[in-house]
């Protein structure tokens, strides 16, 4: 098979498994929300932790079970459970904690917010816009939430509604990518268990974030692909009509980090650094070759070139209205310092099944990559144990000349293993590195959002756990005597199965307090967006900028704000502080007609509908949020006060008195 077909082909099987997490996950999240579970109540954990302990017993007898001519599972079942399986865990996971609210994790709270505001922007209208200004250049990129925004406009569903079964397929859609990917990479069954761990690991670490972690639960695979890539283009530049061609494997890199920077900006720059360092790595291997270095800086760049040709799809606006001259102020989104950035991640000392299945991957990881000593000494210890007891034992190691391992074990070969558990290695020290340059970088008050990459580092640690444990087991077996290898075998798997129940139906505690928060967010204020509607006939949503003390309705409807809810989710091409100034400047307006004039010639396009909070008949207030990033408490509230006389003219507001809050609109 050609390596364009190959790659063609390995796109289809990537879209093929999209669309079966797709279906199971939607199927599931229909079937969850069909049972109508009281709420606030334990029953839908008790049946969550049900769920997952049938759902271990079952993929545990599929991987395991073998047939009438001692063949198990076929390829097409293994690949079945590999994308069905983890869509299920995730979907039934996310579904039951969620049950009986129509929002995600934190409702319209915190970061949410934004983003369901940016769906809502994208259900309106495919435009590339920014969440929240109408006249300033998009900074955060926008991938995933155009594609939710125009799939909720395919399927005629407002946008705030379709962001909670959007992010919750998008989670269970990550593991099964993830095992598409590895299949490429490792043996299949080994594949499966790299699959289900990463949905469990998503549903415990990430599920906040949907539009990281399926760039996240990709990440392992595009740096063994790297160190994949750096192995054959050294063998091709040394000997060009041998070994497998590299440019399926730059354009996938490639075409990665590209769809990166159009997702997350932090996660693009980590996947690059890691890609960087791995070709740096070998570059440092083969110094004295100048031939193969070379080789190996063209890929680089070329996966680079790919990358950024992607980017630009979104990031020219910006960059063009920097280049023009466009003012532009400092983004403060690396100034959030949150307590659980404040300390390196030690998941492996977490006391729990996945605490112990990373301190086994730290183990392994140490034993299989360190240089000199430790993998051999392993080596050396399990053979003459094995002596000793009286069995053979075949190890492997640091040395290439070992034997393969059992074929029963879903354990790649050495060589494979080893490229493996360095990608996984080099994910974890890089890891640490950015959480040591980000302490560094509090000495100048702010970070590099290091907590972001706990994920990273839970993942990786989990991988390498998995394919430890089953060396760990494997030795332990082929280790005993031979009259107790088979209940020796049995312990293994009922302890991981025991684990494996643990795992899946934990249920984080910041996950149960962003499930009640969701459950607890007000319905949409109707009267509110009502009265705007009946306010300004003819006029579409998104034709209208308005400023509001309620920015809750920017999720709901998609309206232009003249400022956005907080500084954090601003582009820096919208100004916050000086649109904020500005917003002081009207209050201090003298009469109706000198706030009109300033409204309509300021710097920014002025508000069509101003919505301020009524307190009284002599105060109506605008409550702004002013940051304060890296303190604790990193904003702080500013009441700005308009007089009601202000808006007393007729002939320039037209003024609706709706609750406890004020509509007035621009005539």
């Amino acid at each position: 098979m050609s390596a364009a077909r190959l790659l063609a082909r390995r796109g289809a099987e990537l879209l093929a498994g999209l669309v079966v997490a797709v279906l199971v996950g939607s199927l599931t999240l229909t079937a969850v929300d069909a049972l109508s579970l009281p709420e606030p109540s334990w029953l839908p954990e008790a049946l969550g932790a049900t769920v997952a302990a049938g759902f271990v017993v079952l993929t545990g007898w599929l991987l395991l079970r073998r047939g009438r001519h001692g063949r198990g599972t076929g390829g097409r079942g293994l690949w079945l459970l590999g994308t069905a399986g983890p869509a299920f865990l995730a979907s039934s996971h996310l579904g039951l904690i969620l049950g009986g609210t129509p929002h995600y994790l934190f409702g319209l709270g915190g970061d949410q917010l934004n983003r369901v505001a940016y769906v809502t922007r994208f259900a309106d209208s495919p435009a590339l816009n920014d969440p929240f200004y109408a006249d300033a250049a998009p900074f955060y990129p926008p991938q995933w939430f155009w594609v939710g925004g125009r799939l909720a406009a395919l399927a005629g569903v407002e946008g705030w509604e379709f962001y909670k079964p959007y992010a919750i397929v998008t989670m269970a859609a990550a593991g099964a990518i993830a095992f598409v990917a590895w299949r490429w990479l490792v043996p299949a069954r080994l594949a499966v268990l790299f699959g289900l761990v990463t949905a469990v690991v998503g549903g415990h670490t990430n599920a906040y974030e949907p539009y990281s972690w399926i760039l996240i639960c990709l990440l392992p695979q595009v740096v063994v692909a790297t160190f994949l890539l750096c192995t054959r283009a050294a063998a091709r530049s040394r000997a060009p009509a041998a070994g497998r061609p590299t440019w399926p494997l730059v354009v996938t890199i490639g075409v990665y980090l590209g769809w990166a920077a159009l997702g997350y900006t932090l996660i693009a720059g980590f996947a690059a650094l890691l890609v960087a360092l791995v070709v740096v790595i070998h570059s440092w291997r083969f110094r004295t070759d100048r031939t193969v270095v070379a080789a190996l800086l063209i890929r680089l760049a070329a996966t680079a070139g790919i990358s950024a040709l992607l980017a630009l799809v979104f990031w020219h606006r910006y960059l063009l209205a920097v280049l023009g001259g466009a003012r532009v102020e400092a983004s403060v989104a690396n100034d959030f310092a949150p307590e659980i950035g404040s300390r390196w991640p030690l998941p492996m000392l977490e006391v729990s099944a996945a605490g112990l299945l990373c301190l086994i991957g730290v183990v392994w990881l140490v034993v299989t990559v360190w240089p000199a000593g430790a993998g051999r000494i392993a080596d050396r210890g399990a053979a003459s144990l094995g002596a000793r007891i009286g069995t053979d034992v075949a190890v492997e190691g640091l040395d290439d000349r070992v034997a393969s391992p059992d074929q029963r074990w879903p354990l790649p070969t050495p060589e494979r293993t080893l490229v493996v558990a360095r990608a996984l290695g080099l994910m974890v020290l890089t890891v640490f590195g950015w959480f040591a340059l980000s302490g560094l970088r509090a000495l100048s008050g702010s970070t590099l959002l290091p907590f972001r990459m706990i994920p990273v580092i839970t993942l990786a640690l989990a991988l390498a756990g998995v394919v430890g444990a089953l060396a760990l087991a494997r030795w332990a077996v082929t280790t005993s005597p031979i009259a107790s290898r088979g209940r020796v075998a049995a312990a293994a798997v009922v302890v991981a199965g025991l684990a494996a129940i643990q795992m899946v139906q934990h249920v984080s505690e910041e996950d149960s307090h962003f499930a009640a928060v969701a459950r607890e967010t007000p319905a949409a204020p109707a009267d509110v967006l009502g009265a705007i509607d009946e306010m300004t006939p003819g006029q579409e949503p998104s034709d209208l900028v308005v400023l509001t003390s309620d920015p809750t309705i920017y999720a709901y409807r998609p309206y232009f704000t003249f400022q956005a809810p907080a500084q954090a989710y601003a582009t820096p091409a919208g100004r916050y502080t000086e649109r904020t100034d500005e917003i002081r400047s009207w209050a201090d307006a003298a009469t109706p007609g000198e706030l009109a004039d300033a409204l309509a010639s300021g710097p920014f396009r002025g508000p069509d509908v101003i919505v301020l909070e009524r307190e009284g008949s002599g105060r109506w207030v605008l409550p702004v949020v002013i940051n304060e990033m890296p303190l604790e408490h990193n904003n702080s509230r500013e009441e700005i006060v308009f007089r009601p006389r202000l808006f007393a003219d007729p002939e320039l507001f037209d003024v609706r008195e709706v609750g406890s809050r004020v509509v007035i609109v621009r005539r």
